[in-house]
């Protein structure tokens, strides 16, 4: 009780509008749909005030409470983020590229670009739609551990290179690189094949391959990359339409400082059902 009463203190002294802040950012730390108690702790307030803030923005419209009582981010943020962040600006003129990739290899799709330390999934195209884990649209997984991860680490500064392997890197299985030496080793491959093959260093069962999309200047902003089922998919099939995709992707960013791709527009019509 001395420490509710504590918290509440600590509380008063943040905003209004902060402690709202911290609600909603409590779901880039979770993995898409949180408990109060979730709330409370990631956000850094009381149970009480977590319930009293969630539920205002439950009833404006910015959460939705799912069928076993678990919050999530409703689309009214996504769809005020979208009309202003440049990150699904980049999301919208990839999306017709990576759909065709999607298409064409039948697995799942991401498109990612690198937030602090990790890999933040804009879009995740999969053949089954009852998924939430990390790698879904908006998750996050460590940068060393996925082929995105490392695709986006390869073409980032020295300097942020050396900061994040000075750090513990997290193992998720036996075999994923939490050696420094190690992944240093894997971005050289990375920088000299203009791709990233990784297997099973998230879950055992699964790889990764993935391609970076490189802007006019030679600097890498975003990734491509799909995930096979080890023993069913060759990644070796996978690698030249990644990267196909990745190129395309490029292609449609460096046009769309100019003008929108006229495949952008259309896709982003029938999307909208315009016809």
């Amino acid at each position: 009780m001395v420490l509710e009463t504590v918290t509440e203190e600590q509380n008063a002294k943040r905003t209004a509008a902060a402690r709202v802040l911290a609600v909603l950012g409590a779901f880039s730390q979770g993995g898409g749909a949180l408990t109060l108690t979730e709330i409370s702790r990631y956000a850094d307030l009381s149970l009480t005030t977590a319930h009293r803030l969630a539920h205002e923005v439950l009833e404006w419209g910015g959460l939705e409470l799912d069928d076993e009582g678990r919050y999530r981010l409703s689309r009214k943020i996504l769809d005020l983020a979208s009309s202003s962040t440049r990150a699904l600006r980049l999301r919208e003129s990839a999306l017709p590229h990576i759909s065709d990739l999607h298409r064409l290899t039948g697995l799942t799709v991401h498109l990612g670009v690198r937030d602090g330390g990790d890999v933040m999934y804009l879009e995740a195209l999969r053949p089954h739609s009852n998924y939430s884990g990390e790698n879904r649209m908006g998750g996050r997984m460590p940068l060393h551990v996925t082929a995105t991860g490392l695709a986006l680490l390869a073409y980032a500064e020295p300097a942020f290179v050396d900061d994040y392997l000075s750090r513990p890197l997290k193992r998720f299985t036996s075999h994923t690189l939490a050696d420094p030496a190690a992944v240093r080793a894997a971005l050289e491959v990375a920088r000299r094949n203009r791709f990233v093959v990784v297997s099973q260093t998230i879950s055992l069962g699964a790889g990764a391959v993935a391609a970076p999309v490189f802007s006019e200047d030679g600097s890498v902003e975003t990734v491509v990359g799909t995930v096979y089922l080890i023993g069913r998919d060759d990644p070796a099939k996978l690698v030249d339409p990644v990267r196909a995709a990745a190129t395309r992707v490029g292609h449609a960013l460096a046009e769309r400082r100019t003008r929108p791709h006229p495949r952008t527009v259309d896709f982003n019509r029938r999307s909208a059902g315009f016809f």
